[in-house]
């Protein structure tokens, strides 16, 4: 084989390693702007900040939220809407932002809430337990509830040995959001007469007084 073509087998070789490589870091790139690959990234940060709402078990509801800090000095924050009443998780999202920005929005949510730090053992737990109460009376967890709650990384939920107590006075007790529309009411009502005895579940429905048929006839 001459020089020359010998010089062009080494240049396509190389050309195609390059093309190669390029396409690796493209779909690094890809996975790491997903949601999955962002909370992966966040999962190995230090934990800033995790809160809970103080009365979350008084009135059934409220956010637990964990922040870690993120290689490009922004904080990855997960936000988890609990019911601990029924639903378990009820609204679940992932934002990344300033320290200064995380500072204002907790600081905004503790002048409506009051919030109280705890330790992300017991976060996790207490989000999983929720989910697992709420997957046994037939309820699933918000949209990417597993992705997200992959921020805790390595944290083990058994660190913590809280026994956390869902419904009331021994029962799920439903009560709907402004946001539920009255399909969702409807297929909650059905999901709780499948797994639950007759009257083995409460209700209150608020909003618009027409919505409470839509529970009553439930199945």
């Amino acid at each position: 084989m001459s020089d020359a073509a010998q010089r062009q087998r080494r240049l396509a070789a190389k050309a195609a390693r390059r093309k190669a490589v390029v396409a690796a870091k493209r779909m690094l790139e890809a996975a790491s702007s997903s949601l999955p690959g962002r909370i992966r990234v966040a999962a190995k940060g230090p934990v800033l900040r995790c809160v809970r709402t103080s009365s979350l078990f008084e009135i059934g509801i409220g956010h637990v939220i964990i922040a870690r800090l993120l290689p490009s000095n922004l904080v990855g924050a997960a936000f988890f809407l609990v019911d601990t009443l029924c639903l378990g998780i009820k609204d679940v999202f992932y934002q990344e932002l300033g320290q200064s920005e995380l500072k204002s929005r907790l600081s905004e949510l503790d002048d409506m809430q009051s919030l109280t730090t705890i330790e992300p053992a017991y976060a996790r737990k207490l989000i999983r337990d929720a989910a697992a109460y709420a997957a046994g009376l037939g309820l699933t967890a918000a949209k990417d509830t597993p992705t997200i709650e992959a921020i805790f990384g390595d944290i083990d939920e058994a660190d913590c040995t809280e026994t956390f107590t869902f419904g009331k006075d021994s029962k799920p007790f439903f009560v709907n959001g402004p946001n539920d529309s009255p399909a969702r009411i409807r297929a909650i009502g059905q999901a709780l007469d499948k797994t639950q005895t007759r009257g083995g579940w409460d209700y209150t429905v608020e909003v618009q007084p027409e919505l409470l048929s839509l529970i009553e006839q439930s199945p």
